[in-house]
């Protein structure tokens, strides 16, 4: 494993260019001969690394039509293939090979781009760089498409937990949850998520508790949970859970450093990037956290921080008291609506206005005027907080690149009918921000 941390950052440079270059073709690599239609492959990496990888080749209806090995050339800096296909269109995906057989690969007869890449049973995480990029052939083509392997996993390197009462004769840190594979396309795989579990050792000459178990993952979905156990003996533990600040991603190595202080946790996680320097997350415990505590001692029960859910938002719904306009599941986004909102302003204040206003826990961006889309659907639900105090109100939206603002008539039946009129700054309008985050 120490091998693979000094050569990580090594092999995350490997790329794989589809251009005319010290290309070997062989009858094995052609898929039809008879067409002038022909696909170079060359793969590179740093001197020192492996540069073959395994390609695989779809075409427009997504079937497979066949894997490529690039070979490697004299100098063993480059690998290169070529094939010649009729014309259309293909999906290449293309997967560094030196990990693979940490992998189960789904039947080469059955593959599409969206089937699914997983660890092979009784082995452990290795590392996956992959790419994916769609080329479509006509006649006498011969096309160039450069593609550049990404890292796919993430790293868990280190764990250590400072200040363990003395009386603790045990203890263990999970995190989760994690995808649990990822499809050829790069799709992350979110069913039957993964979480990984280590047991800290004693060190007795720092008196902390440490475990380095260099593992790896498929980045989290969403915020994960860290849970700190203590053991006292089989019938007295106690767990105490955060959840993190923001998603662990791919490309990172990861050290959690915790210090328990009788009375609360505090600590960072250390995001090492490949090859970027150190990112630092702060987090801390404190007794609410706890959640088991068989021996009856004093304590309460929360499953996150500073009164946080941790429940993925809902649309129409509140997250961490602030109203969900939106939801991207997919992509683990949601756009928030601000508690703060006012009107009397002009167009040279309202910048101002909205960079005074506090962001919430993981936003990603700045507090921006909504869409029209967005102000009609926060303004469509009575539930949301602080809309129509009168029986029409006026809110700024966009509509494209287009001030606006949207004049919204709350009937006797509760039907609301929506106006848009392009924007001249009117006092009675009220300018109500949302700002997007990550979950």
């Amino acid at each position: 494993m120490k091998h693979f941390i000094h050569s990580a950052a090594a092999i995350m440079s490997g790329f794989v260019c589809l251009v005319s270059c010290s290309e070997q073709e062989s009858d094995l690599l052609s898929a039809n001969q008879s067409s002038n239609n022909q696909l170079s492959i060359v793969t590179h990496t740093r001197e020192g690394e492996t540069p073959i990888a395994s390609v695989y080749l779809f075409n427009g209806s997504n079937a497979f039509v066949r894997t490529l090995q690039t070979d490697a050339a004299g100098d063993y800096s480059s690998a290169s293939a070529s094939v010649k296909l009729p014309a259309g269109s293909y999906t290449i995906c293309a997967i560094n090979s030196s990990g693979l057989s940490h992998f189960q690969l789904p039947d080469e007869t059955t593959a599409t781009p969206t089937s699914v890449i997983s660890v092979a049973e009784g082995q452990t995480m290795g590392d996956l760089l992959m790419d994916m990029k769609t080329v479509t052939l006509t006649n006498g083509d011969n096309a160039p498409v450069d593609m550049e392997l990404q890292r796919k996993v993430l790293e868990l390197s280190s764990v250590t937990i400072s200040q363990v009462p003395e009386d603790v004769t045990g203890v263990t840190v999970s995190v989760g949850s994690f995808s649990s594979a990822i499809q050829f396309n790069g799709t992350y795989v979110d069913t039957d998520p993964i979480s990984c579990t280590f047991s800290l050792t004693h060190n007795t000459t720092t008196g902390n508790w440490e475990s380095t178990p260099q593992q790896l993952v498929f980045p989290s979905i969403g915020r994960p949970s860290i849970t700190i156990t203590f053991n006292r003996g089989e019938e007295d533990t106690h767990s105490y859970t955060y959840n993190a600040s923001a998603a662990l991603s791919a490309n990172n190595k990861y050290d959690i450093t915790g210090t328990y202080t009788e009375v609360s946790f505090s600590g960072t996680i250390t995001s090492q990037d490949w090859p970027d320097d150190p990112i630092a997350i702060d987090f801390e415990f404190d007794e609410s956290n706890i959640v088991n505590n068989p021996s009856g001692n004093e304590g309460g029960s929360n499953s996150g921080s500073g009164g946080e859910t941790s429940e993925a938002p809902e649309a129409g719904q509140l997250y961490n008291d602030y109203y969900v306009v939106s939801v991207d599941p997919a992509n683990h986004t949601a756009v928030l609506l601000s508690n703060k909102f006012r009107k009397d302003l002009t167009q040279s204040t309202y910048q101002t206005y909205m960079s005074g206003i506090p962001k919430p826990q993981d936003s990603t961006g700045d507090w921006r005027i909504p869409t029209d889309l967005e102000c009609k659907s926060f303004l469509s639900n009575p539930a949301t907080p602080g809309i129509f105090s009168d029986s029409s109100e006026n809110y700024f939206c966009y509509v494209e690149e287009n001030l606006n603002w949207c004049h919204a008539v709350k009937s006797s039946d509760g039907t609301i009918t929506f106006t848009l009129t392009p924007s001249g700054i009117l006092g009675t309008v009220y300018l109500r921000p949302v700002i997007n985050i990550s979950y």
